[in-house]
């Protein structure tokens, strides 16, 4: 039985990372381990285990077109889990299956090491060890949570020596890279935007990142948080240019020493950044960001980008000042042309309205005017926009107007560049929510935003929103304000607690998991830090001999309750299970005022309580004879036969 709890346990968790046939694949196995087990079906033979490996490899290879991969290689061994529970015959395969368990249950280390992963691998951990100790127990202490009570109390024993090994060994890089999860697996930006991108972004309370500032944080209205920006426009959609026309290198990698000197006199905000898990390599960040952690690198364009792809949680460090310009002192003729051109043919009744715009504008600053009171005039923004055709930005303005921020934002930087006004779009974030008690920020999907950037002549890079000139509470209260009673909010993540925001416990408990997991976190990623702290409390200097006798030290805090248990004096030798079931039936008859004479035989004592009790006669031969059976001629149901039989006894 402990077998196939420890089976269901370790592949469980791991379910929404596998191909939706292996899900039922497992499921088919333990229905056939329970048949053998009942004598109703055979196992299977050889040329069929062969057959059920093709099949497995094949669906594999339909499901992900490749076996390379981190999703590919774990489906790949839990299929051959569940293939090695159909195969067990003899003890040792059992083992073979249950040590398999212990690397599977832990695989969901590799795709995210949230506070709860940990939990999770914690519980398959603990069934695991209660199927080793289930096999190797004998029939005379066999009982149903007995292998559970031992492997929990072997479980709790490891943890000291378990803190003791991380805070002493050095975590070590791995020997290769394995790719990360793939993008299905994820929500999150993506390094285009289209019309419906953000929208979709919009139902999704999924965490982004969260942040913790040094001092205090920035209004709402400054909580820009800039991830790309998008130059490129096919008539459709935005994309990235790339370096081009920027000076070289394209890329400043933190180096320890990268402040500039009108920084250095100016009012700058700190702040930690932990993002989750996205596959990509840019990052976010407040306006003109300072990278402060190693392998974090500063664009051209103001934005930051990861050496390697962000495949699991991190954290970096930054510094922005965001009253500072940006490319103040000009752009060269070729970001000029990129940041102007458009595709010939597209939109033109947008394109002649912005030209004639730009010639009855005194200045680009009165022309941002007059767009924006259009858009102030009789737009709406929604979560549900109509869609849009070929000429998308012509559509949304003069015909549908109703949008969500891609729309507003796309729209603009169409009409600044048809005007010749040199203009991009920005996507990342807006706002957040402020945790009440720990002070710190969390952005969740539904903060995605797109908002505009034009240059000016002594300006430079200048932050426009168009969405706030058409909903301002969008920017000022945060989007659940804004389409609160509105609109439906969170399809993408119907299990969210933020549903029940307005329910105060709820909303309670929420904030405190997000804390704990929070705390989690920074526990993990400042892995180094956390380590060094720690032990120069514990050690002082530290030092080789120290570190041994720190471990030598945990090592006997684990073994300790053994070691006592296995010192004090014995009262006596241990009762059998099956005489601790007839002494219960004893006690009961003794409350009836039958007490078990001193020399008196089993079936003696049986047929005076029957005489005495006739109503329960024959319930107590029944557990005579189960005992006496018992302690001559023990079964596997023995035991929880008379058990069962002495709990129905009730008199």
């Amino acid at each position: 039985m402990w077998i196939l709890i420890a089976f269901a346990a370790s592949v469980l968790p791991l379910l929404p990372y596998l191909p939706l046939w292996l899900p039922l694949a497992c499921a088919i196995a333990i229905l056939w381990r329970v048949q053998i087990y009942r004598a109703r079906w055979g196992a299977p033979g050889r040329s069929l285990k062969w057959l059920l490996v093709l099949v497995c490899v094949a669906g594999l290879l339909l499901s992900f077109g490749s076996l390379a991969g981190l999703e590919p290689m774990v489906s790949l061994l839990v299929s051959a889990y569940a293939l090695k529970l159909l195969e067990m015959q003899q003890k040792r395969d059992a083992l073979i299956t249950l040590y398999l368990g212990l690397f599977v249950a832990v695989i969901l280390c590799l795709f995210n090491q949230q506070f709860s992963t940990a939990v999770v691998v914690l519980v398959s951990l603990t069934a695991v060890t209660a199927g080793l100790v289930g096999i190797n127990q004998s029939d005379q202490h066999r009982g149903a949570l007995r292998p559970l009570k031992t492997a929990a109390t072997i479980v709790l024993q490891a943890l000291p020596l378990m803190l003791a090994v991380f805070l002493v060994l050095p975590r070590l890089g791995p020997l290769w890279d394995v790719p990360g999860p793939g993008g299905s697996a994820r929500t999150g930006m993506s390094d285009s935007l289209g019309p419906g991108d953000i929208t979709r972004l919009g139902r999704s309370a999924r965490i982004a990142f969260r942040v913790q500032f040094e001092g205090a944080i920035p209004a709402r209205q400054q909580l820009y948080w800039r991830g790309m920006t998008l130059s490129d426009f096919d008539g459709r959609s935005w994309t990235r240019t790339g370096p081009v026309g920027y000076p070289q290198p394209a890329v400043q990698w933190f180096d320890g020493v990268m402040q500039r000197e009108e920084q250095v006199n100016s009012a700058a905000i700190d702040y930690e950044v932990t993002i989750e898990s996205t596959g990509n390599t840019w990052l976010y960040s407040l306006q003109l960001p300072e990278p402060r952690s190693e392998d974090v690198g500063l664009l051209r364009d103001f934005n930051l980008l990861s050496r390697r792809p962000v495949n699991s949680r991190s954290s970096y460090r930054v510094r922005s000042w965001p009253q500072l310009p940006m490319d103040v002192a000009g752009l060269s003729a070729t970001r000029r042309y990129l940041e102007t051109r458009l595709p010939p043919g597209s939109n033109p009744q947008t394109v002649a309205t912005a030209q004639r715009w730009a010639q009855e504008a005194p200045s680009a600053e009165a022309l941002i005017e007059r767009v924006l009171s259009l858009y102030n005039s009789a737009f709406f923004y929604t979560l549900q926009p109509p869609g849009l055709g070929k000429h998308s930005v012509d559509e949304f303005l003069w015909s549908t107007k109703r949008g969500f921020c891609e729309h507003f934002a796309s729209s603009f930087v169409f009409f600044m560049r048809a005007a010749g006004v040199p203009a991009r779009v920005v996507v990342g974030y807006q706002g957040g929510e402020v945790h009440p008690e720990e002070g710190y920020l969390i952005v969740r999907q539904y903060d995605a935003h797109a908002w505009a950037e034009v240059w000016l002549e002594g300006r430079g890079w200048v932050r426009i929103d168009p969405t706030a000139a058409v909903a301002p509470e969008r920017i000022s209260r945060g989007l659940l304000e804004y389409f609160s009673g509105r609109e439906a909010l969170f399809g993408d993540t119907p299990l969210s607690l933020m549903r029940f925001r307005d329910v105060a416990w709820i909303n309670q408990l929420r904030l405190q998991l997000d804390a704990i997991e929070y705390s989690w976190s920074k526990w993990v990623l400042g892995y180094d830090d956390v380590q060094s702290e720690v032990l120069t409390r514990l050690l002082g200097k530290i030092d080789a001999r120290r570190m041994a006798l720190f471990l030598l030290a945990a090592g006997l805090l684990a073994l300790a309750p053994v070691l006592v248990f296995s010192l004090l004096p014995r009262s006596g030798h241990r009762i059998d299970p099956l005489d601790r079931e007839y002494l219960r039936f004893c006690a009961k008859m003794a409350r009836r005022g039958h007490q078990r004479r001193s020399g008196e035989a089993v079936r003696d004592f049986a047929q005076r309580c029957a005489a005495a009790e006739p109503q329960h006669a024959q319930a107590i031969q029944a557990i005579s004879d189960s005992y006496e059976q018992g302690r001559y001629q023990r079964t596997e149901n023995q035991l929880a036969q008379l058990r069962q039989q002495v709990k129905k006894l009730r008199i």
